[in-house]
């Protein structure tokens, strides 16, 4: 990145910013490999096993009963919160 120093006809300074666009994107491919494939919220991590989720609660599955095999595998949402984000991604699929 390179900065220039224009005057400006009234006397005043204005900085110029010249980017150079490969570098920033080389930049900011690197955080988000990094990032690539890892859902950073419960709701997302949720949305990718809803099919899962579906199925056991299908098969007579209580809420509970998921919800704590849901916390054996890092997702920690408690069961108002489950409910309530359960009850939004069916919502979302029903629109979609």
């Amino acid at each position: 990145m390179t900065t220039d120093i224009k005057a400006q006809s009234d006397g005043a300074t204005r900085q110029t910013i010249v980017v150079n666009k490969e570098k920033v994107s080389a930049a900011l491919r690197e955080p988000a490999d990094e990032h690539r494939g890892i859902p950073r919220s419960d709701t997302a991590r949720l949305r990718e096993v809803l099919d899962d989720v579906e199925d056991a609660l299908s098969a007579g599955a209580s809420h509970s009963a998921v919800l704590k095999t849901l916390h054996g595998q890092g997702i920690s949402l408690t069961l108002s919160s489950f409910q309530s984000t359960l009850a939004r991604l069916r919502r979302e699929r029903r629109v979609a």
